[in-house]
């Protein structure tokens, strides 16, 4: 696992921020991991050319 910061803008509502990415697995939410998944593969995995 690799985190990622999130950044905000000024304006930004922390609660409503906090709820979009830790309440329950909404729509949106599931959507938006699905978008932005990326698998890493490790290095064992790799072929070596």
């Amino acid at each position: 696992m690799r985190l990622e910061p999130v950044i905000m803008e000024k304006e930004t509502s922390v609660p409503k921020l906090l709820s979009y990415y830790m309440g329950k697995n909404t729509p949106d939410r599931q959507r938006f991991i699905i978008d932005n998944l990326r698998v890493e593969k490790d290095m064992d995995e790799v072929e070596l050319v």
